[in-house]
Formats: C-alpha cells, sequence, structure tokens
C-alpha cells in the first residue's frame, strides 16, 4: 500500500503555554477572557490529560493534583480525570486515595467509564478485567512482583490530516514499586485495528506505527512514569486497495507491556479487543511487537 507514516510533533513540554504555576494560580488580577479562557481549558479533557501527563513529568506533583482538581470540579466524574487523578496519587505515594479514586471509576458502571473500568478493575485487582482476558489477566514480575504498568491511554485522532487518518496513543508507562528498572527488559507489543466496511473488526493494514518516547533519559527515575508516543496512520486507500482490504477506518488498540519476559499489564479500547490474540507472548498475523530506541 503506498504511503509512507509522517512525522509527529508532539505538544509543548508546557501545554498551551501554561506553567504548573499557572495551573495553581489562574486567578487573573480582574475577571475577565482570561477567566474563561482557563475556564475552558479545564473544561477539554484531552487538554487536561496531556498537561497532566506533561506536569507529572516535570516532577510538580502539587501542581497536577491542582489542576485535576480544579477540572474534576468543573467536569464531575468524567473517568479519564479520575484516572489521571489516581496516576497521580500513586506515584506521591498516597495509595489510599489512588484506590478511593480508582473505585470512583468502578462507581461509574462498566458502560459509563468504558475503557477505565478495566484500568480501575486492573488496579484495585479485581472485576472485570479477569473475566474479560484470563490469560492476560495476571501479570507480574519475578516471584509474582509486577515492575512496570500500563497508565490510562489516551488515542486522539490529529484532524490536520487531510488524506487518510492519523491517530496519536499516548502511552504511560509507570513503574511499580522502587526497583530500578533496565530499560534493555523492556517490550511493549502494539497492535491497531481497523473496521472493515462498518462490518466487521481487523488488524490494521497501516504502514508501521511511528513510536517515540516523550523525553530521555528513558529510565522511570523521578517520577517513576516515562511516557510514549504511538502514531497510527492509514493513508488513503484506492480503489483497487479498496476492493481487496475493504473500506477501512481506525477502531482501536491493545497493548502488551512485558518485563524481563514476563508480562507486566495489558490495556485495549475498545475492552473487547482484549479477546484477540489472547496468548501471551504471540502476535496475531502481521503485526510486529514494538519497542522504540530508548535514546540516552
Amino acid at each position: 500500500m503506498p504511503g509512507t507514516s509522517q512525522s509527529y510533533t508532539p505538544p509543548p513540554s508546557t501545554p498551551g503555554g501554561l506553567t504548573a504555576a499557572g495551573f495553581a494560580t489562574t486567578a487573573p488580577s480582574r475577571p475577565g477572557a482570561k477567566e474563561d479562557a482557563a475556564t475552558a481549558l479545564l473544561r477539554d479533557v484531552n487538554y487536561v490529560i496531556t498537561a497532566a501527563q506533561e506536569l507529572r513529568g516535570m516532577s510538580d506533583m502539587q501542581g497536577t493534583l491542582d489542576m485535576l482538581r480544579k477540572a474534576d470540579e468543573l467536569t464531575p466524574d468524567h473517568p479519564a480525570i479520575i484516572a489521571e487523578l489516581a496516576q497521580t496519587y500513586e506515584q506521591m505515594g498516597l495509595t489510599a486515595k489512588a484506590t478511593d479514586a480508582w473505585r470512583r471509576i468502578q462507581l461509574l458502571g462498566a458502560t459509563k467509564a468504558g475503557s477505565y473500568f478495566e484500568l480501575a478493575s486492573r488496579r484495585l485487582g479485581s472485576g472485570s478485567a479477569g473475566v474479560a482476558a484470563p490469560a492476560l489477566s495476571a501479570p507480574s514480575g519475578a516471584d509474582g512482583e509486577k515492575f512496570l504498568r500500563l497508565g490510562a491511554c489516551h488515542a486522539t485522532r490529529d484532524f490536520s490530516v487531510n488524506t487518510g487518518e492519523r491517530y496519536v496513543l499516548r502511552v504511560p508507562i509507570s513503574r511499580a514499586g522502587n526497583r530500578p528498572i533496565n530499560s534493555q527488559e523492556l517490550n511493549l507489543e502494539v497492535f491497531f485495528f481497523d473496521r472493515v466496511n462498518n462490518e466487521k473488526v481487523a488488524l490494521t493494514i497501516a504502514p508501521e506505527p511511528v513510536e517515540s518516547w516523550r523525553s530521555a533519559p528513558v529510565d522511570w527515575n523521578g517520577t517513576g512514569e516515562e511516557l510514549l508516543d504511538v502514531v497510527y496512520y492509514l493513508p488513503a486507500l484506492s480503489a483497487a486497495e479498496i476492493q481487496q482490504h475493504g473500506r477501512r477506518s481506525y477502531y482501536g488498540y491493545m497493548l502488551r507491556l512485558y518485563y524481563n519476559n514476563k508480562l507486566q499489564d495489558v490495556a485495549a479500547e475498545p475492552r473487547d479487543l482484549l479477546e484477540f490474540g489472547s496468548t501471551p507472548g504471540t502476535a496475531p498475523a502481521g503485526v510486529n511487537p514494538l519497542l522504540p530506541p530508548m535514546s540516552r
């Protein structure tokens, strides 16, 4: 299929030009457009997720909490915002508060919380994750200890692309515990799926994804979280390609995270994609495991 993956330029490290202090002290000297603009930004869930991950990357945990709490007030019970709160509490060592946040998501129910319900279930160690994919539901490191885990992944469509479809999948990978992480022992498998003729779901025919770490070195020090961006790009299909492959559009993704050849965590959106290739260590035909270079 013609076409190559186009380069992706991630957002600046301080989204929208706002700094951690800007989130913590967004009260202008006089009411007006600036205050309205700040409130509007905090109602934009995509913006809030990106900003929270960037602020955590700068080790500004209090600034992250301040922003997320304000966003939670403006958009109550949004599972993506609650999940970011939970992960922030986890990285701060506030286990009880993190557990409460994950339970909030579970209380929303699977329909309202979507894939975040499965994520919360995995964090709490019970619930639908064990039912949806029993072969993938018990990831562990040596002696049952987990070394790494996936955070709340988020796929965003890039509407600047006029031909074909491009999505950017943000994948937070967090250290589970205090042990140092050997980057050479990490392996992340990424599988994208297409909707075909609005009738069925199949592995994508898009070119190999373009991936990039958000910052270097990739060592899980500091906040214990590293961010990976994976770009799905499906060029516009020719008539002959449509005849061969059907009309295609982005459907979702499935991830498997390994450390030292042991399954650590899984994620999928929609959740039913967990059923594809449910045997760990096997990849659906035509898709290669993804492990981007970790430059230092």
